[in-house]
């Protein structure tokens, strides 16, 4: 019974390992298709421009294939997507302001790959690219004593602008990991699969619309310290 019970699980560990290998080289065509949508905007007005953004869309990319980790540190992460938002700044300039609070316990912290760039990338998606001023993208994480909550908020960044009926569609504030999340693309989605697979529910995704600040991105996991 020992020995069937021990390959059951080796099967199940398996079948899990393989599963999440699928959702993570699903996320490349999903960055992909918008990376170059943000280079094939600058084309026609601005061909240098474009030129240097689809260098940098390459650099992009090619850690995307060779990334092959289910986890990495959340300070491996966002230096990820400091290189996307240089790829975004192309593009929208002056209208993208990032925040950024991660302590250095936060940043040490293990968190799915691409998990981040996920969350960032939805905001620069709907919230600067639903608003014809500027936007002000946060990027915060706290820790607690079994978990790790990173936040991710786009709002009006010009004062008495709100942000009724613009940014992100709107979503009900789902909770769980097995949430329904992104009704109309692929990356919280699959973020949420993954989830499910590494923690159960132990993690938490939720996707709130707030009139007068924009919209809220919230993943609540369990804290797995970096090496």
């Amino acid at each position: 019974a020992t020995v069937a019970t021990e390959r059951v699980a080796r099967a199940e560990a398996a079948a899990a390992k393989a599963q999440l290998a699928a959702l993570r080289a699903q996320l490349h065509p999903h960055f992909l298709f918008n990376a170059l949508h943000s280079v094939v905007h600058l084309i026609p007005r601005e061909p240098e421009r474009a030129a240097r953004a689809a260098e940098q869309v390459g650099a992009l990319l090619r850690t995307t294939i060779e990334e092959d980790r289910d986890l990495v540190t959340l300070g491996e992460e966002w230096a990820f997507v400091e290189r996307y938002l240089d790829v975004e700044r192309i593009r929208f300039g002056d209208r993208l302001q990032v925040q950024v609070d991660l302590p250095l316990a936060a940043r040490d912290a293990l968190v799915p790959s691409f998990s981040l760039l996920t969350l960032v990338e939805n905001a620069v998606r709907h919230g600067v690219g639903g608003r014809e001023g500027p936007t002000r993208l946060t990027v915060q994480a706290t820790t607690g004593s079994a978990t790790l909550t990173v936040v991710v908020r786009d709002c009006a960044a010009e004062v008495g602008v709100t942000d009724e009926a613009k940014g992100a569609p709107d979503h009900p504030a789902n909770t769980g990991a097995g949430a329904q999340l992104d009704r109309n693309g692929t990356g919280l989605s699959r973020l949420r699969e993954r989830l499910g697979v590494l923690y159960g529910d132990r993690a938490r995704l939720t996707l709130e619309k707030q009139a007068e600040s924009g919209t809220v991105a919230t993943l609540v996991i369990p804290v797995e310290p970096g090496a």
